[in-house]
């Protein structure tokens, strides 16, 4: 049986004995497009008058998300759940970006939860990183159009392919930029941007360009008379397979998403400076493997533009997290 309802659709199979053990909708994702979500009934047995499944398995984009076990049921049980006031008051922030210079042509666009550098080049600019979604795309174009406004975004580096560091790359394909990516990401992006878009058709959807990429391994390096960039997969990171940084030589800057994230360094109650990073109470193994590959590879870092944060961060607090200092 299938259904319509608030706009969504909605489709289900019952079994010979009435019991649902299927139901399937489809909602936007800004990398699969319409997404399947598939929830799956099995096991049923009686809980006094209740025929209930004691197995419930969802997916999303084929993808398991939960993989629920039922030991007991009880019916009309009377719950008073509370809905916190920080959700009943949430109001989703606006889109903004931040520009904050970093180096002569080199510019650290924060202002949401993640974020992203561009990288002024000699006749164009390349952008690190183009997360979550369309509408985010949308502010960084217009961001890096009003701070370099005779260049445009020629490319831009994806640092890995989990969902809200790649949602906005298809906006990017729409404008004419190249992909840079790690080899084993771009099979995934085609196939992933090829599936249907009823739901929402975004810029790429209506103008139905073909995206065009650059792959790499290990190391790809950009060169011309303004800079150097330099792309290096972080071998061995228990974060992604394919996980890459950039590092900026001239500038001793490492741009890196989601293995160092620094902390908040706001002043002390006293109104003194901030007080320095201390030593973790544990060390994260993805941001120790970054230190390791960062020595592994002789990169002279000063500081690092991390994807997340309130700031950037010098190379002493990234060795400090990585319990090295």
């Amino acid at each position: 049986m299938s259904f319509t309802a608030d706009g969504r659709r909605f489709s289900g199979l019952l079994n010979a004995r009435n019991q649902v053990e299927r139901v399937r909708t489809w909602l936007d994702d800004p990398v699969l497009g319409d997404m399947l979500v598939e929830t799956s009934f099995s096991g049923y047995e009686k809980f006094g008058a209740l025929s209930f499944p004691t197995h419930i398995v969802e997916r999303r984009g084929g993808f398991p998300v939960l993989d629920l076990f039922v030991a007991a049921v009880e019916s009309n049980v009377k719950a008073e759940i509370a809905v916190p006031d920080a959700v009943k008051e949430h109001v989703p922030a606006p889109t903004r970006v931040q520009v904050e210079k970093i180096e002569h042509g080199v510019y650290y666009l924060t202002g949401g939860s993640h974020h992203s550098v561009a990288i002024e080049m000699a006749d164009h600019v390349v952008l690190v990183e183009a997360p979550l979604n369309e509408e985010r795309s949308i502010a960084l174009i217009a961001a890096v159009k009003e701070t370099l406004p005779t260049k445009p975004i020629a490319v831009v580096i994806n640092t890995h392919h989990h969902f809200d560091h790649s949602g906005g790359l298809r906006t990017f394909v729409d404008a004419g930029a190249t992909i840079v990516t790690h080899e084993r990401n771009e099979r995934f992006y085609e196939a992933a941007w090829a599936a249907p878009r009823s739901i929402n058709a975004d810029r790429l959807a209506r103008s139905a360009k073909a995206p065009t990429f650059i792959t790499f391994a290990d190391a790809y390096t950009f060169k011309d008379a303004s800079r150097t960039i330099e792309l290096h997969r972080v071998a061995g990171s228990p974060h992604d397979d394919g996980f890459v940084v950039a590092y900026l030589p001239g500038e001793k800057l490492l741009i890196e998403a989601d293995a160092f994230t620094p902390a908040d360094a706001a002043p002390a109650a006293t109104g003194g400076p901030p007080a320095p990073f201390g030593p973790p109470t544990a060390v994260s193994p993805t941001t120790l493997n970054l230190y390791q590959n960062i020595q592994r590879l002789k990169l002279d870092v000063a500081q690092i533009a991390a994807l997340h944060g309130p700031r950037l961060a010098p190379m002493s607090e990234l060795a400090g997290a990585a319990g090295v200092n």
